[in-house]
């Protein structure tokens, strides 16, 4: 392929190949390329699972039309997940990351490659989480292996461009949260586990939600819709970068709380607690790349993106309460 991918211009000849296409962000990208008409393929473990080479193989071998490659597929979960689970983390993620990088090689060179970062990657002793400084120092310890499994897709990301001229980004965003979420709080992200617990509460009339830490934290939260908006820009535009997508403002978790409660008409007690896992006290990701370099920019209001996903957490309670990541998880959403 000659020249930049602008999936405006190029309108029936592109075919993006999307890996964890099945996923949380996947789900809404397929929703997303459809309504623009743009040719996808995305597939399901089941179908091919990335951890077995052959299987891998036969993916791409199946998609070397590809103009480009989004690669969403992980093994990860929050809370308290990657304390209890570090040693499957790096096995699985390793796997699943060469194979793709050794793949996007062998079958699709032409292809440029986006891959899935997350801002955990970054070290805790950073003053400001820019891109430059991702790779300077240890990251937290509670997500130690997940985090070095993204530095590494990050590295090979690298190594691949260099060694054998392809054009491969990465792209990490803000904690991302909407419909299709994890919202069980054993494996969600902070947003898809409150969204669960204010629902859950305000259908079963519970007195009162519990919110872990002293609420005090401080986070960067995105809409999903708006994230998959902005990677269909960066993929006419970006070429071998690494980019935080993010409002390049924090918010707090009390905050958070505060606006879920509104949307969903909770009127119970918020109780916060201090003795529960709450991670790094402060992070968010700096967007000064994103706006400065690509003009683009993300919006840090997130009280329209959250009323709409509890709206569609209150249509889709029954499913949304019984999901579980990974077949051991915990059902309760307590």
């Amino acid at each position: 392929m000659n020249g930049r991918l602008d999936l405006l211009d190029l309108g029936v000849r592109a075919h993006i190949l999307i890996t964890g296409g099945t996923g949380f962000v996947g789900k809404h990208l397929q929703s997303e390329l459809r309504r623009r008409g743009i040719s996808f393929f995305c597939f399901s473990r089941d179908q091919f699972d990335l951890t077995r080479w052959e299987q891998a193989q036969a993916v791409f071998e199946r998609n070397r039309h590809a103009t480009a490659l989004i690669h969403l597929a992980g093994f990860q979960a929050a809370g308290e997940f990657p304390g209890r689970h570090p040693a499957e983390q790096l096995f699985v993620n390793n796997l699943i990351h060469t194979h793709v990088l050794e793949c996007w090689r062998r079958f699709i060179p032409q292809a440029r490659l986006f891959a899935l970062g997350s801002s955990c990657a970054y070290p805790t002793n950073a003053a400001k989480l820019t891109e430059p400084v991702l790779l300077d120092g240890p990251v937290h310890g509670s997500v130690y292996a997940y985090a070095s499994t993204k530095r590494l897709l990050y590295t090979g990301i690298l190594a691949y461009n260099d060694q054998y001229g392809l054009d491969g980004s990465f792209l990490i965003p803000a904690t991302l949260f909407g419909e299709h979420d994890d919202f069980n709080p054993a494996t969600a992200h902070v947003p898809g586990a409150l969204i669960g617990k204010f629902v859950r509460a305000v259908r079963e009339d519970l007195p009162e939600v519990e919110i872990w830490g002293d609420g005090s934290q401080v986070r960067d939260f995105l809409d999903v819709k708006e994230f998959v908006r902005a990677l269909l820009l960066l993929l006419g535009r970006c070429q071998r970068d690494i980019v935080n997508v993010c409002p390049g403002a924090g918010t707090s978790i009390r905050e958070l709380a505060t606006i879920i409660c509104e949307a969903s008409g909770f009127r119970g007690e918020l109780k916060f607690n201090p003795n529960r896992y709450v991670g790094i006290r402060e992070k968010f990701l700096d967007s000064s790349r994103l706006r400065e370099k690509y003009g683009l920019a993300v919006t840090p209001d997130i009280r329209a993106g959250i009323a709409r996903t509890v709206a569609w957490g209150f249509e889709n309670y029954t499913a949304m309460i019984e999901r579980r990541k990974f077949a051991d998880a915990p059902i309760a959403v307590g």
